[in-house]
C-alpha cells in the first residue's frame, strides 16, 4: 500500500477524525477519576490512525467509506469493557458511534451519488457535523470538569458522577450549558464558522465539477495541421519515442468498474496531453492505459533531451495525480513505466473521416521503446532509456542516468545498453 501524505493528512483533519481527535484531547485532560488507562487511550490513538490510513487508501469506495469509519469507536468501546473502567456506552462513547454512523453514511452518499445538489447537501451536513462535535465537546469537557469538581468536593458520589455522564443526562445537562451568557456566544461563532465552511465547500464541489467537465471532454489526440502537411505520407524519420503505461491496469479496471476506470483514464490522458504539449512532443495514440508521444517529428535537433525531460516532467507530476485520484475517490495506480528508444519509423499524416489529420509511426524503434517499457518491472525502474537515446542527451541529463546492463532486443544481433534513473 502506498502511502500518500497530503491524503492521510486530509482524512485526519477533515473527514474522519474530528471527533475522535477531541474526544482524546478530552481524555487526557480529564481529572483523573475519569480518565481512562493510559493504554485505552493510546489504543484509540492507534486504532484512529489506522482508521484513518485505511480511508486514505480505500476510502474511494463507498462500502469501505462506510465501514472503516467504525475502526475506531469499535477499538475503544472493546478495550474500555474489557477493562471494565466504567460504563462502556457513557455519553461520549455513544456520541463516538453515532458520529462514526453519520460521517461515514454521508460520505458514502457523496462517493455513490454523481449529480452536483445531492453532493453538495451531503457536504452542508458534514460541515453542520463539525459544528455539532465541536459544541458537544465543549459541553462535554464542561460537564466532565464539573461533575469531578462535585464529586471532589463530597457533593456526589461514584454512582451519581456516571449518571451526570450517562445518555440520559444529556438533554438536561445541554439545557444547563446553554444557560451562561459565554456559552451562547461560542455556540454563536461555531454556527458562523460552520456556515462559511459550508458555502466554501458549495463552491468547491461546483469548481470540480466544471473541472471534471473539461477532464471528461479529451478529444482524441490530433497532430496539429501546419504539423501534418509538414509530413509526407509514408516519409521516413529518424525521431524519439516515448511508450508509457501503468502497472496492473487490467485488473483494476475489471475491479473498480467502468465509471471509475473512466474518470482515471480521462485524467491520465489530460496530464500527458498537458505535459506532451509543454515538451514539444506529438501524441501518437492512446490506448487504454498505453500513451505514445513522438519527439523530433520534424526535425528538432534537443528531440532527446525533449523526451526526457517530458517524462521526469510526468514522474514528478505523478506524485500529485495520485493525489488527485484519492482525492476524487478514484482507484489508484502506484507505478507506470516509460521507455525511450530515438531510431527511423515510417510517419505519415492519417485522415480520420472528421478530417482531422493525426501522426501515425510505425517501425522497430517503436517496438523497442515498448519493449523497454516493459522492461521497468524486470529491472524495477520507472524509466528506461536505450543506449541510442542516452547517447545524445546533454551532459546534464546524461549525469541522471545509470546503466542497468545490456538487452538483445528482437531482430538485433547485438545487446544494447540499458540506462535507468539514479
Amino acid at each position: 500500500m502506498r502511502f500518500l501524505p497530503r491524503r492521510f493528512l486530509e482524512e485526519f483533519f477533515l473527514y474522519s477524525s474530528q471527533f475522535v481527535l477531541f474526544y482524546i484531547l478530552v481524555l487526557f485532560t480529564s481529572p483523573a477519576v475519569l480518565r481512562p488507562s493510559t493504554g485505552i487511550i493510546f489504543t484509540l490513538m492507534i486504532s484512529l490512525l489506522l482508521q484513518i490510513a485505511l480511508l486514505a487508501r480505500y476510502g474511494h469506495r463507498a462500502t469501505a467509506r462506510f465501514l472503516l469509519s467504525f475502526i475506531s469507536p469499535m477499538s475503544f468501546t472493546l478495550m474500555h469493557t474489557l477493562a471494565q473502567s466504567g460504563r462502556p456506552f457513557d455519553m461520549a462513547t455513544f456520541f463516538l458511534w453515532v458520529t462514526a454512523f453519520y460521517l461515514g453514511m454521508l460520505q458514502a452518499v457523496g462517493l455513490v451519488t454523481k449529480t452536483k445538489w445531492p453532493k453538495r447537501i451531503a457536504e452542508a451536513f458534514l460541515s453542520f457535523g463539525t459544528i455539532f462535535t465541536f459544541v458537544f465537546f465543549y459541553f462535554y469537557l464542561d460537564l466532565r470538569v464539573s461533575v469531578s469538581n462535585d464529586y471532589a468536593a463530597g457533593l456526589i458520589n461514584y454512582a451519581q458522577l456516571e449518571q451526570q455522564l450517562s445518555i440520559a443526562n444529556f438533554l438536561p445537562g445541554f439545557i444547563n450549558f446553554t444557560k451562561p451568557v459565554q456559552h451562547i456566544f461560542i455556540m454563536f461563532g461555531a454556527l458562523m464558522f460552520g456556515l462559511f465552511q459550508t458555502s466554501d465547500k458549495i463552491k468547491q464541489i461546483s469548481l470540480k465539477y466544471r473541472l471534471d467537465a473539461v477532464y471528461t471532454v479529451v478529444e482524441p489526440p490530433t497532430m496539429p495541421v501546419d504539423s501534418a502537411k509538414a509530413l509526407n505520407t509514408g516519409e521516413k524519420r529518424d525521431v524519439v519515442i516515448l511508450y508509457a503505461d501503468l502497472w496492473n491496469f487490467t485488473p483494476i479496471a475489471e475491479k473498480e468498474g467502468p465509471v471509475s476506470t473512466i474518470g482515471l483514464l480521462n485524467r491520465y490522458y489530460a496530464l500527458w496531453d498537458i505535459i506532451a504539449r509543454r515538451h514539444s512532443g506529438i501524441i501518437e495514440q492512446f490506448v487504454g492505459d498505453t500513451v505514445i508521444i513522438v519527439f523530433g517529428l520534424l526535425g528538432e535537433t534537443d528531440a532527446h533531451d525533449s523526451a526526457v525531460n517530458c517524462a521526469y516532467d510526468f514522474l514528478t507530476q505523478f506524485v500529485y495525480f495520485q493525489d488527485e485520484l484519492a482525492e476524487h475517490r478514484l482507484p489508484l495506480v502506484k507505478h507506470i513505466g516509460i521507455g525511450i528508444h530515438a531510431g527511423p519509423v515510417a510517419a505519415g499524416a492519417l485522415t480520420a473521416a472528421s478530417g482531422n489529420p493525426r501522426v501515425s509511426v510505425v517501425g522497430e524503434s517503436v517496438n523497442v521503446a515498448a519493449r523497454l517499457d516493459s522492461l521497468c518491472r524486470e529491472f524495477k525502474q520507472d524509466l528506461l532509456i536505450s543506449h541510442p537515446v542516452y547517447k545524445n542527451l546533454s551532459l546534464e541529463n546524461q549525469s541522471r542516468f545509470q546503466q542497468m546492463g545490456e538487452v538483445l532486443f528482437r531482430n538485433k544481433t547485438q545487446p544494447q545498453q540499458v540506462f535507468g534513473r539514479k
